[in-house]
């Protein structure tokens, strides 16, 4: 793919375990920590004494903090309708806001189409929380709940409280979702049906602290660990978490001056079909298939690309299949030293289920953009049915600098979803920023929030932010903090030269008051102006403005104090203004002030004042009073107390405080004209302090529904004959598939059974005859009649056993 069609990250955000944010997901990874962290004895305690003494109970907990809590206010929910909606949908939709603000965007100034392609998981949510309580459904009624609940109202939601315009809809893949969704909106970017693109997902299924039940032969680990590619791989542990990221079409996201965390070089995605042994199971073909797809799409070569971002689900069977298509996909590595580091997030982080592949995604982004590949841990040896001692691709176990290269950063994703549909994106970093422009003599830093506390929350985060982050060109923040944030009704603005100064200033910003609908402004022109000469350096706009004044007025301002050079300056100020969106409702002046006053309110034309300068006329007196306002703006120096535009240096201080106090007074700026013609790009500052309450329905307890199992032979009887013993198994399988009729060389994969359903049923046998079943025996010979076998061997091997135990205990006696 040229560089016309390369796609721009230039936002992110997520909820993770152990991470609330992005910044701290990084450091996690960096680490080496592994985020599924031990019950404590308070958490241990809430769980029901039947299940945590349960032997195979794992008290494991690997879930995001908070996931009972939501900002309804800020986005205008009831506190009812806030209990009702999915939490997955809450979660998802603050995260949404997060990484547009991290981008640097404001959804509604945005020039363009935002587009959104989102997914989450099964809303668990509803069925053990809300449905349960009849008086509560019956009260929301059926539209309601599905307002609420329905996944189909998930990437819908987030358009309408963002007010986007741009294509929105779900996508659900499992947990290759969002990396599918990221497909289709590079499509829905390169065809221009939308300029900006969000993309995420999010899953949460345990979101109170809680462990898990480990199932033999099933996919959940025994000891709540993720060994994605070690010879101890047993299976992972489930686990929460969202992430979100933004994307633009290269070109705008260069134009506009964005941060770019990394590039979008291509994609691909596929399906498995059914050439694999189960629903659940994954696919060799396919992953080979869908891997070459995105290296021919992104037209670079296997060979450019130094790590790959795997799906790494942590079992023996999942990761030598995957390992084995990367293989076929990428080819023999050639040349000392070459081959690819691979790596996989579940064993920090779990499996995060319909958010694993914008997890996954996140992590490759990030090491591409520091420069550093996190270690991929719990790995000590490789799984022995793969090549990974000896093949080209070798497991990162631990942090290391991005290998030198002659040319970018490459590095590939992987993401496969239960049933099949596989996804595989090439990454590059991202091209050097321009540099900065020159930092001016003050800047205007603007913050803005919902609410009282939420600003003083709000204010301290970009204080401490400017503290940490002295690299940052101050003109930059403050111009992020300006065209990149809604303005809220709660306001407050810092007039600073440098950090030192920003950050004593937004340290003592309090909680304010509501801002007004929108001040109501009028002008007042003195009779002299100071030198503009400063400002004209500082600000490229007004410099324009003063010379197109100059010529539209037909004169020479000449040395400064001129009338000449008082009306050009003044009026050149009022066009700055006015392009910043600020409009009087009443202009005055004295002097030369009084010919652009006429000149602003209307009476005047430049020309026509142009001939009265020369002249030595004044303007005709208003025709009616001027308007009342809340607000007189002096344009030029005024008494002390006075909203003045200007002091007596003609300094950007002035002018910037009058900006400040005009916006914070409910006028909207527009700020990206103040800075026009300036050299500034956008960077990171902090998002926005959510003020989360508890809006949450307890779950009602509910005895499990399970079938009748098989009673157990007693100790001393004989094994069950063939069709006796085939056809309790077959009772059993009949349950677990809803089917009437299973013959006992019927295959019980045809009929439906998947290796998940085949784990839970052959547990229920096990325990039913007090025998061990193991999966792989099942995988080989999916059959009634097999399975009966299998445990007709294993009850006539214990009552050998028990006979042979007797035979000695009687010669003993």
């Amino acid at each position: 793919m040229s560089s016309e069609m390369d796609i721009a990250v230039v936002g992110m955000s997520g909820r993770f375990p152990g991470a609330a944010d992005v910044a701290e997901f990084w450091e996690l990874l960096r680490s080496g920590v592994d985020a599924g962290r031990q019950l404590t004895a308070a958490e241990l305690d809430a769980v029901p004494a039947a299940e945590r003494t349960d032997p195979a109970y794992v008290p494991v907990w690997s879930g995001i903090e908070g996931a009972d809590r939501f900002d309804a206010q800020f986005f205008g929910y009831s506190p009812t309708d806030a209990t009702l909606i999915d939490p997955q949908h809450r979660i998802l939709l603050e995260c949404a806001w997060e990484a547009l603000e991290d981008a640097g965007y404001d959804s509604r100034r945005f020039p363009g189409d935002i587009a959104v392609y989102a997914g989450c998981g099964l809303n668990q949510y509803l069925l053990y929380h809300l449905l349960p309580q009849q008086e509560l459904v019956d009260s929301a009624g059926r539209l309601g709940m599905a307002v609420a609940s329905d996944k189909d109202n998930l990437a819908t939601r987030i358009s309408y409280k963002l007010d986007l315009t741009g294509p929105s809809m779900t996508v659900q893949t499992n947990c290759s979702s969002a990396l599918v969704g990221l497909h289709h909106a590079i499509s829905s970017l390169l065809d221009y049906q939308c300029d900006m693109a969000i993309v995420g997902a999010v899953s949460v299924k345990n979101p109170v602290p809680r462990g898990y039940r480990h199932e033999a032969d099933g996919i959940n680990s025994p000891d709540g660990r993720c060994r994605a590619f070690d010879a101890e791989a047993a299976g992972y542990h489930l686990g929460d978490g969202a992430g979100v990221v933004v994307l633009r079409r290269r070109e705008d996201a260069e134009d506009a001056g964005d941060r770019i965390y990394a590039l979008v070089k291509g994609s691909a995605v596929n399906n498995d079909g059914a050439g694999k042994v189960s629903f659940v199971a994954p696919g060799r073909s396919g992953q080979v298939r869908v891997i070459r797809r995105a290296l021919r799409v992104a037209d670079v070569e296997p060979s450019s690309i130094q790590y790959v971002e795997a799906n790494g689900s942590g079992t023996l069977m999942g990761d030598s299949i995957e390992v084995s298509a990367l293989e076929e996909a990428y080819g023999a590595a050639s040349g000392p030293g070459a081959g690819w580091a691979i790596g996989s997030v579940k064993p920090n982080v779990g499996n995060l289920d319909t958010a694993s592949g914008v997890t996954s995604l996140i992590k490759a982004v990030l090491a591409i953009h520091h420069g550093e590949l996190p270690p991929s841990i719990h790995y000590r040896k490789p799984n022995p049915q793969t090549s990974l001692d000896r093949g080209p691709f070798r497991v990162n176990d631990m942090l290391r600098d991005w290998p030198e290269v002659s040319g970018p950063r490459r590095a590939a994703v992987s993401s496969f979803g239960v049933g099949g549909t596989n996804a595989h994106v090439i990454l590059e970093e991202a091209p050097p920023p321009a540099p900065p422009g020159p930092n001016p003599p003050a800047v205007l830093l603007t913050v803005s929030a919902a609410g009282a506390e939420a600003l003083t929350a709000a204010a301290g985060r970009l204080a401490a932010h400017i503290g940490r982050h002295p690299e940052q060109a101050l003109a930059d923040v403050a111009y992020t903090s300006q065209v990149g944030r809604r303005a809220l009704r709660h306001r407050a603005f810092v007039v600073a030269a440098d950090p030192d100064e920003a950050v004593r200033a937004l340290s003592a910003v309090g909680a304010g008051e509501a801002s007004p609908e929108a001040a109501t402004v009028a002008y007042a022109f003195p009779a002299t102006c100071p030198d503009l000469a400063p400002l004209r350096d500082t600000l490229p706009r007004l410099r324009a403005e003063f010379d197109r004044v100059a010529g539209e007025l037909g004169v020479d301002p000449g040395a400064a104090g001129s009338d000449a050079a008082t009306v050009t300056g003044q009026l050149a100020l009022a066009r700055l203004l006015a392009a910043c969106g600020v409009s009087p409702v009443a202009a005055h002046g004295e002097g030369p002030g009084a010919v652009t006053a006429a000149v602003v309110d209307g009476r005047w034309t430049a020309a026509e004042a142009g001939r009265a300068l020369r002249a030595g006329t004044r303007p005709p007196a208003p025709a009616a009073a001027p308007a009342e306002a809340d607000l007189t703006l002096v344009v030029g120096p005024a008494e002390a107390s006075a909203s003045a535009l200007l002091d007596e240096a003609g300094s950007l201080r002035a002018l910037l405080g009058a900006l400040g106090e005009l916006w914070r007074r409910g006028v909207e700026v527009d700020w990206a004209a103040l800075h026009e013609g300036a050299s500034r790009r956008r960077v990171g500052l902090p998002t926005y302090p959510f003020q989360r309450s508890r809006h949450w329905v307890d779950p009602v307890a509910v005895a499990p529904v399970t079938g009748p199992t098989p009673a157990a032979p007693a100790a001393d009887a004989p094994p069950a004959t063939g069709s006796v013993l085939e056809e309790a198994v077959a009772a059993v399988w009949r349950r677990r598939l809803g089917v009437d009729r299973i013959g006992p060389h019927d295959s019980l994969l045809m009929l439906g059974a998947d290796s998940l359903s085949a784990a839970r049923t052959l547990r229920d046998l096990a325990q039913a005859f007090h025998v061990e079943l193991q999966l792989g025996v099942f995988l080989q010979t999916p059959t009634v009649a097999a399975l009966a076998e299998v445990i007709d061997g294993k009850l006539r091997e214990a009552q050998e056993i028990r006979a042979a135990l007797a035979a000695v205990t009687e010669e003993g006696a």
